[in-house]
């Protein structure tokens, strides 16, 4: 039996369809481990809307908690020196009275509060100007405790504010076996300092 198991996730794992190269690598730093019951969301958010549909993405998203960074949201884990500022990104997707947004010193990172998710192709994208790059590891709990850190890849930040190209996984075949909880990520600014902005995630995974 435990021979059979073996090759039944061997098989699972190599069943994995990856994306592009924009997209998560799921073999990259697979990372198994134990995790608090706390890192479970405590709400759903289900407020749909399209922040992206200006650029020819279509598709529903929901924020990820505090990825507007205005006050009273919920708070992001940070080191090396990131923090909230002044400024939001110039396109003003959730609302045209945002005010704020994600300053990330080089080197500096940020982890988001767990987000409800449902196993299936997801893609994640934000906001970003600056003078370097947003490394984006990808935190996936099962409902055992195990967590997986996936590399989610690198984003280029510029000049002027810009959406990020999407960032996604098909995870259909690990999460059936994992039994997905939440979902969370860690951004880690690289090469230079970026502002970061209005973080969305799409599906989520209702209560």
């Amino acid at each position: 039996m435990a021979k059979r198991l073996s090759i039944l996730l061997l098989a699972t794992v190599s069943a994995v369809v990856f994306a592009t190269p924009a997209q998560a690598g799921l073999l990259t730093g697979l990372l198994p481990g134990l995790v608090s019951p706390a890192d479970s969301p405590s709400t759903c958010d289900t407020n749909m809307t399209q922040p992206f549909k200006p650029w020819r993405d279509s598709a529903y998203y929901v924020l990820v908690p505090g990825g507007s960074f205005e006050p009273g949201g919920p708070a992001w884990k940070s080191s090396g020196g990131a923090r909230i500022v002044r400024g939001n990104e110039s396109f003003y997707v959730r609302s045209k009275k945002d005010r704020y947004s994600l300053h990330m010193p080089a080197g500096s990172s940020v982890i988001t509060p767990p987000s409800c998710f449902a196993a299936g192709h997801w893609k994640m994208r934000f906001f970003a100007t600056g003078g370097g790059t947003v490394r984006v590891q990808v935190r996936v709990k099962s409902l055992l405790g195990l967590l997986s850190i996936l590399d989610g890849g690198t984003v280029r930040s510029g000049s002027t504010w810009k959406p990020s190209p999407e960032i996604g996984l098909l995870v259909t075949n690990l999460g059936g076996i994992l039994a997905t909880d939440s979902i969370s990520f860690r951004l880690i600014a690289k090469g230079g300092s970026v502002r970061v902005d209005d973080v969305y995630l799409d599906p989520w995974k209702s209560t």
